[in-house]
């Protein structure tokens, strides 16, 4: 993973609960966000041999000046390809927003990928409330990368 790409998207595999979860810290580039799908598919594809994987995605610090960073066509187009990679490997995917207008957008994007069947977007101004929303979701009670802000 280039240094660039470090200071803009983490992630965690938690064998225990077979929950994969990433963070993205800022605004992803077409080659960042390639970079990042194919870390998502090939984690999720080797841990779903025997259970589905369930994906934790936080975007919660996607944020500028106060103000939610959207994703490009370009960048959108990259994870709509990611999702429908993973689909079938995955029981549940929960999404942290930072905004409802993100929680609007990655709903729009749940829907051209057609995976809104085992995806829920989460936006809620109490941090906690949309963890523990999230957590439920997943049926987890936490997560070592995603905590409260």
């Amino acid at each position: 993973m280039s240094t660039a790409l470090k200071s803009k998207f983490v992630s965690h595999m938690d064998t225990k609960t077979q929950v994969f979860s990433w963070q993205v810290l800022d605004n992803l580039t077409s080659e960042d966000a390639r970079a990042a799908a194919d870390i998502i598919v090939n984690t999720v594809k080797a841990n779903s041999s025997s259970v589905k994987v369930k994906l934790l995605v936080d975007n919660r610090f996607m944020e500028r000046n106060g103000r939610a960073i959207v994703f490009t066509p370009e960048v959108n187009e990259i994870w709509e390809e990611a999702q429908r990679a993973v689909f079938p490997h995955v029981s549940h995917i929960a999404v942290l927003c930072s905004s409802i207008l993100m929680k609007m957008q990655m709903d729009r994007l749940s829907r051209n990928s057609n995976i809104t069947d085992v995806n829920q977007c989460f936006w809620n101004e109490q941090d906690e409330v949309m963890l523990k929303e999230a957590f439920d979701f997943l049926g987890i009670d936490a997560n070592p990368l995603v905590t409260a802000r």
